[in-house]
């Protein structure tokens, strides 16, 4: 006894084939619930913090469709299959060239499919697959009666919203590599930011092998609706968020996401032909500030100042407005108290650390050049010499040298060594040295001089 039966389309058996391919990311198995005026495809991922869901509108999406009932399942049946098969079943077949032979195309032309159970009947899931070049095939898939899971999503409490083309969330994730494991979502007035992170860990001294952190900044223009709170952190998987990125790009559809706080689920959600498309991912993250919201339009005014600014100016304008007979008042300074012991000192600076320091900072005193500097002067790098040596130096006098070294020519500095009582040796004179006043004449006959 068939309890169902309808007839899907060519462009039909393309778009159920990507809807479970995208299920087929979440599970293995995916769940199946008919009723009178609609066919619901849904399935909850093994750590249960992901729940996709098709609703495909009978009238619209199929070319036939009939739901008999038992009498036990008589308002809607349900059941559990297998994933991969489905896709086996309905994948895309080719072969042929279409432009040159169009009657020998294996596409398929139409696809009937039906349900039986019921007592003495066995439970298949029935598929006739008709192609344009005459074959057909049939196929025969056991199946499991199972009530599916539904996840509940309080439309209500999800007070954050924003809606952007699936074009352009395909684009961002293009920047994000095959490493990145969680996404997280933080606006900051003017931008929303996609920030991705890894979640595999290494030791502190392997620098070069810490996790890429990527970080994406889309314009509040780029979305057709926003209104979420500022520095509101919500965490979600990059690998679920990319299955529904990529069937959202191919339905060309625009995206729309609600949710309330972190910990708590996020919606994601977009129409196609004839079906809608839901998705619930389980976040993590923190609160932001509630009292302030980024709406579309707010990209170009100005940001609110912040709640010290407010109070700041407030007091400002109360001191303006004041009458002159009243004092002025007294600075913070001066009616500040003692300071406190010195063991709770610690503890109040740590709870100073987020306010604005208005006192001037203290100026470094100024670098030494010995210290810190970068370049040295020249006469630091000179040997270190004695005062007898600059004395010997004023005392030397220039003279020929008469050693046995190569170069006989050579004129040197002769210091005189200073002993222990302070005199000078003279040097000692050899009977064939000159002294320096010797005239010329005298030199020429030692042949140091040629005459051409």
């Amino acid at each position: 006894m068939a309890i169902l039966n309808f007839t899907l389309s060519e462009d039909a058996v393309t778009a159920l084939r990507e809807v479970l391919t995208c299920l087929n990311k979440f599970s293995d198995e995916v769940s199946l619930e008919a009723k009178k005026d609609q066919l619901v495809l849904s399935t909850l991922n093994s750590a249960k913090s992901a729940y996709a869901c098709f609703t495909f509108t009978a009238s619209r999406f199929c070319s036939r469709y009939q739901f008999e009932g038992s009498a036990q399942y008589r308002e809607k049946f349900y059941c559990t299959l297998y994933t991969r098969a489905l896709i086996n079943i309905f994948r895309s077949r080719g072969g042929g060239d279409p432009t040159r032979d169009r009657e020998r195309e294996t596409s398929i032309d139409r696809c009937d499919v039906a349900i039986q159970d019921g007592p003495g009947v066995k439970s298949r899931f029935i598929v006739k697959l008709f192609f344009r070049n005459g074959i057909t095939s049939e196929h025969r898939l056991s199946f499991e009666v199972a009530v599916p899971v539904r996840a509940t999503f309080d439309r209500n409490e999800a007070v954050h919203h924003w809606k952007i083309p699936s074009r352009t969330l395909r684009q961002l994730m293009e920047h994000f590599g095959s490493g990145i494991d969680f996404l997280e979502v933080v606006s900051d007035g003017e931008h929303v930011n996609f920030v991705g992170t890894a979640e595999r860990t290494t030791n502190g001294d392997e620098v070069l092998k810490k996790p890429l952190h990527t970080s994406i900044a889309i314009e509040v223009d780029e979305f057709e609706d926003i209104e979420v709170e500022e520095n509101l952190r919500i965490v979600i998987s990059v690998k679920d968020f990319r299955a529904i990125i990529q069937h959202a790009g191919i339905a060309g559809t625009h995206l729309s996401a609600k949710y309330s706080a972190p910990a708590r689920p996020i919606q994601f959600a977009y129409q196609g032909d004839g079906i809608n498309c839901e998705f619930l991912l389980m976040t993590v993250g923190e609160r932001g500030n509630p009292g302030q919201k980024t709406k579309k339009g707010r990209a170009g005014s100005k940001a609110p100042p912040r709640p010290q600014q407010q109070l700041e100016a407030a007091a400002g304008s109360r001191r303006q407005s004041a009458a002159p007979s009243e004092p002025p008042e007294q600075p913070a300074a001066q009616i500040m108290p003692p300071p406190p012991p010195a063991a709770s000192a610690a503890r109040i600076g740590a709870a100073r650390t987020s306010l604005f320091d208005l006192r001037p900072s203290q100026r470094p005193p100024p670098a030494s050049i010995r210290s810190e500097g970068l370049f040295v002067d020249d006469d630091q790098w000179e040997p270190v010499r004695d005062e007898e040596d600059e004395e010997a130096e004023e005392d030397a006098r220039l003279e020929w040298d008469h050693s046995n070294q190569p170069n006989q020519s050579i004129m040197h500095l002769d210091r005189g060594a200073t002993h222990q009582n302070g005199e000078i040796d003279p040097a000692p004179e050899s009977s064939a040295g000159l002294a320096p006043t010797q005239p010329l004449d005298d030199v020429r006959r030692l042949g140091l001089f040629y005459r051409e």
